[in-house]
């Protein structure tokens, strides 16, 4: 029965206000009424709310994400899905947590705080595990950047994310950027966050302990980010401007002294479990705690800092940054807020640890909330969507085959060079600090991946290295999503295995349009299925992540299907990794792995994959290869041509010689997307055999000057242009 059916006009007004504001739905209230076995109150309402949005309870995508492997043979997981973000021991006492995260919603609407709360926000993730924050990638997606809003966003997102990167002192080693109209109302913002753990485990996000002390640590409360979670749940639409408040407000040097405060008072041993508050803030916190923990919360927000005066379910509710919630030791709550009090932070004694199993909050001298926190966190419903492959497959290869003749391939290459998604992003890194913490071993534009040296927990160095890499093709993901989530997967692992390291484990972000539309689920149901037979494929965990649905705008424009892959690996020695640039004159050019004839998203054999991955790997660690380029979009041509330009403070350049299999068309052999395919060079006297598995095959020669020479069966030439021809193309400035 419906319950407001019982309430008179006026009440039934109020209660459909409140709902329609907790974007509750009614169904969803009679489920929270029989948990209960009583009427909610306005602000347990707007709890809910929060706790139940898809942001917060995956309740769309929850089943799927079960099909993802969480444990692997490779290496120790420490943390996993669940936890506030993915940690693997890789040995030497080096414990790795990393974690990739969306702030999509906020940022289409207010694009310089809305990034840079995203840096804010996945940060305190790794840190609250006590892990030290040490390097940034970010996987973004825009609208053309011809248009005049879509560059607004763009422009502001960057320089929001490289503001609080910069800021707190922590590189951005790597990313991508992806151009498509469907993110022009709705741009994508995924950032990752590595972290080395500083403390001896984890700390846990579960309280523990009867009458521990519970103290809040970091900025005021106030109303920025009221709402957040709710609003992250739901498509933009013309009115979304109204939702401003619903936008953080970072502050990157407090969260700066967060960091610094948070690890020493971990390494006090005093506190027992720790918890940030992002998305819906205390009410957050306050659940997860103690649902993981198995106890009750008794908190008074009277204690709580604030900024200005709030009502009872806006400190329920706001999502202000740079605040923390921890557990701490009975009796030790003074030494820990002098820790506080040493980085002028605000640290207060805000309630206690109970027996209770309910989170029992009070305000003003009233009880106000009291909630069992598993019917917050563990029982929102489940929807199970219906799945309907769409009518019309996107073929997004087939192309007029390539005449032989020099002007037209040299006008394609530059035209390439000059487009929105293979630009030179130089103008974007260069606003990102690279090299603070001194860790940075392969820069943006240097490596196929991004590469840090590690510290070891007695303060050496270890020669293992740390790859990691972010990548993500929507455009194959349109055509097939099952095929090319798996590509996803593979090419994350190429770029790395291209350093020489060796795949461990993976964070993703699902970012998907509207999951009540069966076509829209059906695309995040197959590239679920895709990502875990990539990692079952690779031997893989998925240690967490996120999805963010509803990407969406008012007319119903979805944006493409876009899953991103956020991996790490280990190379055994990272003074081994190669560059993409070319290091000696008289090096031989190697195409490694096999060339078809695409004709729409391209095929994956993982038998050939795993052999590449495996050739470059144990090649590297011999020293015999030299650089190393992986091929992707717009294939050898442009893998090439970025070779050279790498290579050209050398005077360092190639010339190509095609033996173009008769049965193979020339856009295949040079703009082809065929996957499992490697650039290297090695020295001259270094032979590699070909094998059943894997195509090896000597394609030219590093030469002593910045051009690339192409010919075609040994006497054609097809392309002959240099690095300042190419750079003066590749060099656009969006």
């Amino acid at each position: 029965m419906d319950r407001s059916s019982t309430l008179d006009k006026s009440e039934k007004l109020k209660l459909r206000n409140i709902l329609s504001k907790a974007k509750i739905s009614l169904y969803e209230y009679e489920l929270i009424v029989k948990l209960l076995e009583r009427e909610p109150n306005e602000n347990e309402i707007y709890m809910f709310g929060a706790m139940w949005s898809e942001h917060c309870a995956y309740k769309n995508s929850k089943p799927l994400l079960k099909l993802f492997p969480t444990t692997s043979n490779k290496v120790k997981i420490l943390a996993g899905p669940g936890e506030n973000a993915g940690i693997i021991d890789i040995g030497e006492g080096i414990k790795i947590a990393f974690k990739i995260e969306s702030h999509n919603r906020p940022t289409a609407i207010e694009p310089f705080q809305g990034a840079t709360t995203g840096v804010g926000g996945i940060l305190r993730d790794i840190l609250t595990l006590g892990a030290r924050p040490i390097a940034f990638l970010n996987s973004l997606f825009f609208g053309s950047p011809t248009d005049e809003k879509s560059y607004y966003l763009l422009t502001n997102a960057i320089a929001g994310i490289g503001h609080y990167g910069n800021c707190t002192g922590i590189p951005t080693i790597g990313g991508q950027l992806y151009f498509d109209e469907t993110y022009k109302e709705n741009p994508l913002v995924n950032a990752m966050c590595i972290g080395l753990l500083e403390t001896e485990n984890p700390i846990p996000s579960g309280a523990i302990g009867i009458g521990n002390p519970i103290i809040y640590v970091g900025s005021e409360t106030g109303k920025d980010g009221l709402g957040g979670a709710a609003f992250a749940s739901s498509g933009l639409t013309e009115k979304s401007n109204k939702d401003r408040p619903a936008v953080q407000i970072g502050d990157p040097f407090l969260g700066k002294l967060l960091i610094e405060s948070c690890l020493e008072a971990f390494k006090s041993g005093f506190v027992l479990a720790s918890q940030d508050m992002g998305a819906a803030g205390l009410t957050c916190a306050f659940t997860e705690m103690s649902a993981k923990g198995e106890v009750g919360f008794e908190v008074n927000l009277d204690l709580v800092p604030t900024r200005g005066k709030l009502e009872t379910h806006e400190y329920l509710l706001s999502e202000s940054q740079e605040r923390m919630l921890l557990v701490a030791q009975a009796g030790k709550e003074a030494e820990l807020i002098k820790i506080f009090e040493k980085y002028n932070l605000p640290a207060v004694v805000i309630g206690k640890v109970t027996d209770t199993k309910l989170v029992t909050i009070y305000h003003r001298g009233e009880k106000v909330v009291e909630v069992p926190p598993k019917a917050l966190t563990d029982q929102a419903p489940i929807y199970l969507r219906e799945a309907i492959a769409p009518k019309n497959t996107v073929n997004i290869l087939g192309k007029p085959d390539l005449e032989p003749k020099k002007e037209i391939i040299e006008k394609l290459a530059l035209n390439i060079l000059s487009s929105d998604n293979s630009c030179s992003r130089a103008w974007i890194y260069k606003q990102f600090d690279q090299e603070v913490q001194l860790n940075t071993i392969l820069k943006p534009g240097m490596g196929s991946g991004a590469l840090l040296r590690l510290k070891k927990p007695d303060g050496k160095y270890s020669k293992r290295g740390l790859a990691i890499s972010v990548d993500g093709n929507p455009n194959y993901v349109k055509s097939n999503p099952f095929l090319g989530a798996q590509i996803a997967v593979a090419e994350a692992a190429r770029n790395i295995a291209c350093i020489g390291a060796e795949a461990l484990a993976i964070t993703n972000n699902l970012n998907f349009g509207n999951p009540e539309k069966p076509e829209s689920f059906w695309f995040l149901q197959e590239s679920v299925k895709g990502i875990a037979e990539g990692c079952k494929q690779l031997e893989l965990a998925v240690t967490g992540g996120n999805v963010s649905l509803y990407n969406e705008f008012a007319d119903g424009q979805q944006i493409l299907p876009t899953p991103v892959i956020g991996m790490v690996g280990v190379v055994e020695d990272y003074k081994n990794s190669p560059p993409i640039s070319f290091r000696n004159a008289g090096d031989n050019i190697w195409l490694i792995g096999e060339t078809f004839n695409e004709t729409d998203c391209p095929k994956l054999d993982w038998n050939k994959e795993k052999a590449l991955y495996e050739f470059l790997i144990e090649q590297i660690k011999k020293h015999y290869i030299h650089s190393a380029h992986d091929l992707s979009e717009n294939g050898l041509l442009l893998t090439l041509m970025e070779s050279v330009m790498a290579s050209s403070n050398k005077s360092l350049g190639a010339e190509i010689n095609l033996n173009k299999d008769l049965s193979l068309r020339l856009d295949s052999c040079l703009i082809g997307e065929s996957q499992s395919r490697a650039l290297i060079t090695a020295a001259e006297f270094i032979e590699f055999e070909s094998s059943e598995r894997l195509k090896i095959e000597k394609i030219g020669k590093v030469i002593n000057n910045s051009q690339l020479i192409v010919k075609l069966n040994n006497d054609q030439e097809i392309v002959n242009l240099s690095a300042d021809t190419m750079k003066e193309a590749n060099d656009r400035h969006l």
